[in-house]
């Protein structure tokens, strides 16, 4: 039943979505410096996601990542505007490799958050300069008890002269939202759904258009 559903509300969702205003945002131009230095023996260390006098996780982000041009996006770091905490979603070169799922759902409190970091690389070897954001760029909104689908983040880089420019697309796919529902139905039942696309208020999803 769920898998018809899904067959079946996929236009429908796209078309609810965009009737509501859901569009490609296209954000973050960013003009790099010499990206081909490469760094050695880096480690980067995670900071908690919480901690002890920090709100309760109880919301998700929603998202997919995919990497177009010279450079790959290996890490994404969001930030909470009034907390500063950071929110790190790693290893993104693995998506939808040997099975390993299209999407990621990433738990955390709620609050309005923004991307403030990127961290590409060349191949899976060598690492890029890290890429510095700040909020000016669209902040996210999280809300609590809530999945929050962020659109499918869409890194675009490409060669210029000895530098790169590299952009971020906030776009939202209907396939990633589908795509997480079938791997986590019991959630998406207990849960309300919004899209939450960068600078724009979020917008509620029937849940009916997902079959539930």
């Amino acid at each position: 039943m769920i898998a018809r559903a899904l067959r079946l509300s996929q236009n429908k969702l796209l078309r609810s979505l965009q009737a509501k205003g859901i569009q490609t945002i296209r954000k973050l131009t960013t003009v790099l410096g010499i990206l081909f230095i490469v760094s050695t023996g880096s480690v980067i260390m995670m900071d908690p996601l919480l901690a002890a006098d920090e709100a309760i996780a109880d919301a998700f982000m929603l998202l997919n990542v995919e990497s177009d041009g010279v450079l790959s996006a290996r890490d994404l770091v969001f930030t909470n505007k009034d907390t500063g905490a950071e929110v790190w979603v790693r290893d993104l070169l693995n998506l939808g490799r040997a099975g390993s799922p299209k999407f990621i759902m990433e738990r955390l409190p709620a609050g309005e958050y923004y991307l403030s970091s990127i961290y590409p690389t060349i191949n899976i070897n060598d690492n890029a300069t890290r890429i510095e954001l700040d909020e000016g760029d669209g902040l996210i909104t999280i809300l609590p008890g809530t999945i929050n689908y962020i659109g499918d983040f869409i890194f675009k880089s490409r060669e210029r002269g000895r530098g790169v420019r590299s952009s971020v697309d906030y776009e939202p796919n209907t396939t990633t939202l589908l795509a997480a529902l079938a791997a986590n139905t019991e959630s998406f039942r207990q849960m309300d759904v919004v899209v939450s696309i960068a600078g724009n208020a979020p917008v509620p999803v029937d849940k009916r258009l997902l079959g539930l």
